[in-house]
């Protein structure tokens, strides 16, 4: 599961077999703020998101960091808190992270 979530290059997020949200240009906005050490993606309506805050930003391959994620289904606002997650790709500002436990993948760019 782990080297399909690498494999493709979109920003989304991979909760189990389940993809609750890909990042659509045409339809969503990204941000990130270094100083509160967050990452958002979001429809341009807000109905359909995720956001993690990390523990520090991630920067480099096979780094662990904590992070706070909050994300929506269909039905649902769902949480983790204090979720153990991997640098597993880095390709210019975009960043892959897994966390093995929590069979969670998410993708982010760093903008600055």
């Amino acid at each position: 599961m782990r080297n399909a979530f690498c494999e493709d290059e979109e920003i989304r997020l991979m909760v189990g077999g389940d993809i609750p949200f890909v990042y659509d240009p045409g339809t969503c906005q990204l941000a990130f703020s270094r100083e509160l050490r967050e990452f958002r993606a979001h429809t341009d309506n807000m109905s359909d998101f995720y956001v993690v805050t990390f523990s520090e930003i991630p920067s480099t391959i096979g780094q662990r960091v904590a992070g706070d994620l909050i994300w929506t289904t269909r039905t649902e606002v769902l949480r983790r808190k204090n979720l153990t997650l991997e640098v597993v790709r880095i390709e210019g500002e975009q960043v892959w992270l897994w966390s093995e436990t929590g069979r969670i993948g998410l993708t982010i760019r760093i903008l600055e």
